[in-house]
């Protein structure tokens, strides 16, 4: 089981891969408040993973801890805190992220993290997306997501891409 903030289901519907994503890798599960940021507004990946969460093919579960001491000691928003504490009430095996303040917390407590790039490239790996797809959405990634140069590159030259 995999618990996800915002960030990462957003760039996954934006780039129009979600459904192959929950096909292959299983059970997500997401907070409320996460569940708030990606069906807010009638945008089109809003309704993409407003679908999801209707099929059940993405849970959303309540954290039964309070965020007020994680948001007073990092810098994030109420999404990544409910993410961050429904990982350990879950005992999950990671988080998706791709926001950069739930990014250093993972570090900080060695949490396995898997952002979109890394969900691109093991897609491409176990043969789900072929070359082409998954330098096209590495590529889609990049213009959407805020990644550093070096983090793009390293993802790109994993896949191979021109």
């Amino acid at each position: 089981m995999l618990v996800s903030n915002a960030s990462t289901l957003i760039l996954l519907a934006k780039i129009g891969v979600t459904r192959k994503f929950l096909n292959e890798f299983g059970e997500i599960i997401i907070p409320k408040e996460v569940e708030k940021e990606i069906t807010e507004g009638n945008t089109f990946d809003s309704k993409i993973l407003k679908n999801e969460i209707e099929d059940e093919r993405i849970t959303v579960k309540a954290i039964k801890s309070n965020t007020s001491k994680i948001l007073k000691e990092f810098r994030m928003h109420k999404g990544e805190a409910e993410a961050y504490i429904l990982y350990n009430e879950c005992h999950a095996k990671a988080i998706l992220t791709d926001d950069g303040e739930l990014i250093k917390l993972c570090k900080l407590f060695e949490i396995p993290f898997i952002n979109a790039l890394a969900i691109i490239t093991r897609m491409f790996e176990k043969g789900i997306l072929t070359h082409a797809e998954a330098c096209e959405y590495l590529q889609k990634l990049n213009d959407y997501g805020r990644y550093s140069k070096e983090v793009y590159n390293y993802f790109k030259q994993e896949v191979n891409c021109p």
